[in-house]
């Protein structure tokens, strides 16, 4: 009889560990992708057009209002990051602004999202000076 009252026991405990309550975010999503950079200098060759840099070293910032995550692009131009399912406004940190990629990006519970970046430099060719008369 111990034997049984201890295996119901047992039973009860683990479906209760395994029990979610309605609304809540045990799981994160992924997202992941490449980060592109243009223009690649401030002076570009003609006919040889700038296939971009990777974005080595930027910090992507991820936020959906109460949650903030950061994470850096690495020596490949990729970056990984988990985070909870939500809808997430992407910024990166410093002058780099995005021109293309999706913003916000909504990441599922449990799943994968691959959002690739291309990024403006803040390189910009200089204005040439008027001539003094």
């Amino acid at each position: 009889m111990k034997v049984l009252v201890l295996a119901a026991l047992l039973a009860i405990t683990a479906a209760c560990g395994s029990y979610s309550f309605p609304g809540s975010t045990s799981q994160t999503g992924h997202v992941s992708g490449t980060v592109t950079v243009y223009p690649c200098a401030p002076v570009e060759q003609q006919g040889v057009p700038c296939k971009g840099l990777m974005g080595t070293g930027l910090e992507i910032s991820f936020t959906n209002g109460s949650e903030s995550t950061s994470v850096t692009v690495d020596r490949s131009g990729s970056y990984s990051a988990e985070l909870s399912p939500s809808t997430w406004k992407v910024s990166f940190k410093g002058v780099a602004r995005i021109i293309s990629g999706p913003n916000p990006v909504t990441v599922p519970s449990g799943g994968s999202v691959v959002a690739n970046y291309v990024v403006d430099s803040g390189i910009r060719v200089p204005v040439p000076q008027a001539a003094a008369s």
